[in-house]
């Protein structure tokens, strides 16, 4: 065995302090990109969680993972107690279980290495099993459809099927019907043009509708300037619409044939991104109020965002946050609510955000 001589053992010790300081300082300066701003404490990591939603009867949330800049699609667990994060889906060995009876015109099982965890949807089924629906981006559009198992330590996904958009269609979010089918919003159609037009509010997308067994169909009468978020009353019979376009949220009743018939408007002053029904019953809606006294390179830049409470029998609201985009979070695209404060995803960013003490 060679002995090392002083010279050696002391460059051996200073190279290993060395390492220690600049382990130290990368920590410091890690933990001050994530301090607290603005009254939003900051959970690291998650990158572009656009939509967030809880699973029921358990203590934790999903958040989606939409792609980007060398960035793959993925969903993360989160556990607002802890205040802390996993990789939900794919992770190193993704489950796959397809369903070819109820998803036959599905072309094949999920690329997870060519797909965008945009907008998400979860139906109880009972039995602590749960069908989750994503909106995705990548190889196809698409909305893929999972299994939630809930009855272990932690929630496991198995992707068990998809419905394949129409061609040129742009989907955004989606929410379950009480059938098994679901509703999404077709935001727009493809290329640069199509999205400059929700900027002046002119119409550019509708909804589109799927029951299990049949095809994707367009939903008359639901025409407006980029609907964004959906949700659906409990018991079917209302369906809630953001129009980003516009600034607006819509109320549509649901006939028993399917059909709906718009009822009822309430402007806000911001562009609304996703809606999420809060634990009172009532509706979270998330945006964005846009300008044009920055440089961003796109023809609104973004000013502030802003969570509204929405009540969904008389469609009035009322302002629960405004916050300003601060580095890591670009600005909030969903609200859901915890027991001691709202959590906030966003469509561009590397981390969530909770706000406490900021629920009705």
């Amino acid at each position: 065995m060679r002995i090392r001589t002083w010279r050696e053992s002391f460059l051996v010790s200073l190279l290993f302090l060395v390492g220690m300081l600049i382990n130290q300082i990368s920590a410091a300066e890690a933990a001050d990109a994530c301090a607290s701003e603005q009254g939003m404490v900051f959970v690291c990591g998650p990158q572009n969680a656009e939509d967030l939603i809880r699973v029921e009867g358990t203590p934790w949330i999903i958040a989606s993972g939409m792609s980007g800049e060398g960035i793959s699609g993925h969903m993360y667990l989160l556990d607002p107690a802890q205040r802390s994060y996993q990789e939900l889906y794919p992770g190193a060995s993704p489950a796959f279980r397809w369903n070819t009876d109820e998803f036959a015109t599905c072309p094949g099982q999920l690329n997870v290495a060519d797909f965008s965890a945009h907008g998400l949807a979860i139906r109880a089924l009972g039995g602590g099993m749960h069908r989750l629906y994503v909106t995705s981006h990548g190889e196809r559009e698409s909305v893929e459809v999972f299994e939630v198992d809930a009855r272990g330590e932690t929630p496991a996904l198995t992707w068990v099927g998809c419905v394949v958009m129409p061609e040129h269609a742009s989907i955004n979010s989606v929410a379950p019907l009480p059938d098994g089918g679901f509703v999404t919003t077709r935001i727009s159609g493809e290329g640069p043009e199509a999205f400059g037009n929700i900027f002046t509010g002119d119409i550019t997308g509708y909804l589109y509708e799927w029951h299990p067994g049949g095809a994707i169909a367009v939903v008359a009468g639901t025409e407006m300037s980029g609907p964004n978020g959906i949700e659906v009353s409990p018991d079917g019979s209302k369906v809630f619409v953001a129009s980003w376009g516009r600034g607006e949220v819509s109320r549509f009743g649901r006939a028993a044939d399917g059909g709906l018939s718009h009822e009822q408007t309430v402007k806000t002053n911001f562009r609304v991104d996703n809606l999420r029904w809060s634990r009172q019953g009532t509706l979270f809606a998330v945006g964005h109020r846009m300008s044009a006294n920055q440089d961003c390179g796109q023809p609104l830049c973004m000013d502030e965002w802003e969570v509204a409470e929405v009540n969904p029998d008389t469609m009035t609201t009322r302002t629960l946050a405004v916050k300003k985009p601060v580095a890591g979070f670009t600005a909030a695209t969903v609200a859901i609510d915890a027991d001691d404060g709202l959590w906030l995803g966003t469509f561009q960013g590397d981390r969530l955000v909770f706000i406490p003490d900021a629920t009705p």
